[in-house]
């Protein structure tokens, strides 16, 4: 290549006018051009005295020996020529501007001459190590090679010169780093290759529109597999170009279609762009996304970002991306993109990053009535997370008015659903799932935060639908895994128990307190709340409740303390409070009371006799002649019967001595009722029969003795007197009872009718306080209804009643002996 040098370019060297510091300039040249045997080279060296002259290169003489046009007539000589200069600009000797020009233009008109066979690979490295020389010294040539390569390289019109460029400025690195520009005080300054104002100044005459667009129609552009101008351009990107971004909304919108097109074809992807950042940290290609109608390529555009974006600039692209999944219906779930791009978006782990209006969209898709199945499986998976603070009870963290903001389930229920006044519509689909739906999930543990102002939320109408979905969704937990179940039951018990705190409608709190057989994970919550509702000393007292505290000592007794826990605190608490509301009534309260005390004794006599071998059944002995004691103190003595009163003072001489308090209170009603009082027809009947010395065989029978049991087994229970020596009268004295009744089928029709409600009655069952009476009544029962026309009917009656497991087992085994006795 050296020779091109000695045949074309020393020959026409002008020598006259040459100062020494020039002279010592060429003889430089003509050295690294290995020239030093030539007679110009022995010419200009004598002409040289002082060694230690200043070397002088200047314009003329880089024009003599850069600029001589004709030989790039000839592409082979042209290509030589251009070579020929690389060792004298590695020492420093760059051509002017005129040459510089030249050389442009022979490149400009001969890339396909340098692209052919016709050029080893050798030459064409030592071409562009030439190029790569000039673009990055500081000369003259700097810029304008520079500009040559970067617009050839980023002419789309000609594809194949622009890829010869790329990549061969890729290979060597040309246009990166730093190129120089000649000032006008002929000095240079050094700029980098990145898009600032000097750059776009340099370039693109100051056009940011102009290097922007000629960016977004390379992007595209490429080979599969090879580098492109995107991997040119990388070097360039800046926080200017992204400032530009930001207040040219419009062109980023023209980047994304452009990214959009590389990434579906080209292999190398344009992350470094679409993720540019400003000086302040603003990353406007992403956020361009959010102030526009997206397609599929924006859905693969967003999610290629930064994952270190800060949320607030993320927040309209994900309601973007909200729309693009509502938009037709819904049918973009089954393209590709949401395939590829859309369940990758929606994996985040963190809730925080959606936005509120999510989870309406996740109850649209996902409802189990109108929702579509592959639907309804995937995005229950996706928006599962919403459900990760489950397991303290709390609502996620989601975006709303661009703050992270703990959702409370009464912003859901009054502001995301809407449904305070049309619960029953909205969550009828809802509720034909059940509890393991996450939908369901997710609304318990929304009524559960709400569960303070639900009774406000919703009227009385929504209230008994709310009731009636929990305890749906409580009772379908029995089918759920163990993990749905102890996560979702306690909230929602909790919730009801919140909602209905202050309840009059037993009937709901008893159905509350059920739901504690699903799962031991909410027995205590279930007894805690029952407790509160039938012993609560702000609840106003009625018959019915002190009734329901008497019926759940038996559940409490035969469930061996499983079932109505709170029974113990009931008894040991209420006492005088029951006594206190029994003495402030207008109405007559004996019949009642005798029913609670016969009640009472029959659990204490029951428990008294296991309490030796058990020590629940000790607790609740103890516990009854705890409430006796505080009840039969406060309890005035007006209110409890006489026959009552004997009984109870009968049964404490052999039950109570160990309570001493207990028998005072006992003894006051003895005495009260010791005063003599007008006694009634019956009262000097059974007065007359008090004796125990007398022998009922002989009392001859009287149709008033009948009248008399009559009238008392039918109002036994309502007046709280048993008289059983009237009973002892009938039952000794059959024949001329049965005579009688033969003459009074209509009486007899009566008393068969009572003594058989009789047979019925627990209270009168074997190991009862009254069970003396209890044994007459079936006595009495067996002697009439035996051999009658209806006794198999009795019997068959009775049977069933017996094994039908209503009944406790003193009674059961009663009326079977009864069944057994109308056979014999």
């Amino acid at each position: 290549m050296l020779e091109i040098f000695k045949n074309k370019v020393i020959p026409k060297l002008e020598l006259k006018e040459l100062e020494a510091p020039n002279t010592k300039a060429l003889l430089q040249v003509l050295e690294l051009q290995d020239c030093q045997n030539t007679e110009v080279f022995e010419q200009l060296k004598n002409s040289v005295d002082n060694q230690n002259i200043e070397t002088v290169f200047t314009e003329d003489l880089a024009q003599q020996i850069f600029y001589h046009p004709e030989i790039y007539a000839n592409e082979k000589e042209g290509a030589a020529f251009a070579i020929s200069w690389l060792p004298l600009l590695e020492n420093g000797f760059y051509p002017d501007k005129k040459s510089t020009e030249k050389l442009i233009a022979f490149l400009y008109f001969n890339l396909g001459f340098l692209q052919s066979e016709a050029i080893s690979e050798d030459e064409l490295t030592q071409i562009f190590s030439v190029l790569k020389t000039l673009v990055h010294s500081e000369s003259s040539a700097s810029l304008p090679v520079a500009r040559f390569l970067m617009h050839r390289a980023l002419d789309i019109r000609d594809c194949v010169n622009s890829d010869f460029i790329i990549q061969n400025c890729i290979t060597y690195e040309i246009l990166t780093g730093t190129y120089s520009v000649l000032n006008a005080d002929k000095t240079f300054s050094k700029y980098p290759f990145r898009i600032n104002n000097e750059f776009v100044q340099h370039f693109y005459e100051g056009d940011w529109h102009v290097l922007v667009n000629t960016m977004h129609q390379m992007l595209p552009v490429g080979k599969v597999y090879l580098p492109g101008a995107y991997n040119v351009m990388q070097a360039w990107l800046s926080e200017e170009l992204a400032a530009f971004y930001q207040e040219n909304t419009e062109l980023a919108h023209v980047a994304h279609k452009a990214l959009n097109e590389r990434f579906l074809f080209v292999e190398d992807e344009g992350l470094a762009l679409l993720n540019l950042q400003t000086s302040e940290g603003i990353f406007p290609l992403i956020t361009a996304l959010g102030s526009k109608q997206w397609d599929a390529g924006d859905v693969l555009l967003f999610n290629n970002r930064d994952k270190n974006i800060p949320q607030e600039q993320l927040d309209q692209c994900y309601q973007r991306f909200l729309d693009w999944l509502k938009a037709d219906r819904g049918s973009n779930f089954y393209t590709e993109a949401f395939q590829e791009f859309g369940k990758h978006i929606l994996t985040e782990e963190n809730s925080a990053v959606l936005p509120v209006d999510f989870i309406p969209f996740w109850f649209e898709k996902c409802n189990p009535k109108t929702g579509i199945a592959d639907q309804i499986e995937l995005y229950n998976s996706l928006f599962s997370r919403f459900l990760k603070a489950n397991s303290d009870g709390k609502l996620p963290v989601v975006r709303l008015g661009n703050e992270d903001v703990q959702l409370t389930g009464e912003h859901l229920i009054t502001e995301v659903f809407q449904i305070t006044e049309n619960l029953n519509v909205w969550i009828s689909n809802l509720a034909s799932s059940n509890i393991s739906d996450p939908l369901n999930q997710f609304l318990i543990l929304a009524f559960y935060d709400a569960r303070e102002t639900l009774p406000t939320l919703f009227n009385s109408e929504n209230q008994e639908v709310l009731f009636g979905y929990l305890e749906k969704m409580a009772y379908s937990a029995k089918e759920a895994t163990e993990e749905i179940r102890k996560a979702n039951l306690p909230l929602l018990v909790k919730t009801l128990t919140a909602l209905f705190a202050e309840t009059n409608n037993f009937t709901r709190v008893n159905k509350i307190w059920a739901l504690k057989s699903i799962d031991d994970s909410v027995l205590n919550l279930c007894n805690d709340y029952v407790q509160l509702q039938y012993v609560n000393e702000n609840r106003l007292l009625f018959l019915g409740l002190l009734q329901s505290w008497y019926n759940f000592l038996s559940d409490y007794y035969y469930s061996l303390g499983s079932e109505s826990v709170w029974v113990p605190h009931m008894l040991n608490t209420q006492g005088r409070r029951s006594a206190a509301y029994l003495n402030e009534l207008d109405e007559n309260v004996t019949s009642f009371v005798n029913k609670a005390l016969m009640h009472l004794f029959d659990f204490h006599k029951k428990s008294k006799q296991k309490a030796e071998s058990n020590e629940f059944f000790q607790s609740i002995k103890t516990d009854i002649e705890n409430y006796l004691e505080d009840f039969l103190k406060e309890l005035m003595e007006h209110n409890l019967a006489k026959e009552t009163a004997d009984n109870m003072f009968i049964y404490s001489k052999a039950h109570f001595a160990h309570r001493k308090t207990l028998q005072e209170a006992i003894n006051k009603f003895h005495d009260h009722h010791m005063v003599e009082a007008p006694k009634s027809e019956k009262a000097v009947l059974i007065e007359q029969l008090q004796t125990s010395e007398i022998d009922f065989s002989q009392v001859a029978f009287d149709p008033k003795y009948a009248n008399a049991v009559l009238h008392n087994l039918e109002n036994y229970k309502t007046e709280g007197t048993c008289d059983s020596k009237l009973l002892e009268v009938l039952d000794t004295n059959t024949t001329a009872f049965n005579t009688w009744l033969t003459e009074e089928p209509t009486i007899e029709a009566k008393f068969i009718k009572a003594l058989y409600m009789t047979l019925l009655d627990k209270d009168l069952a074997p190991e009862t306080p009254l069970e003396p009476y209890g044994n007459l009544c079936r006595s009495l029962f067996v002697q009439l209804a035996k051999d009658s026309k209806m006794a198999s009917s009795y019997e068959m009656g009775l049977k069933a009643m017996a094994n039908s497991g209503a009944y406790p087992e003193n009674l059961t085994t009663a009326l079977l002996q009864v069944v057994n006795d109308l056979k014999a």
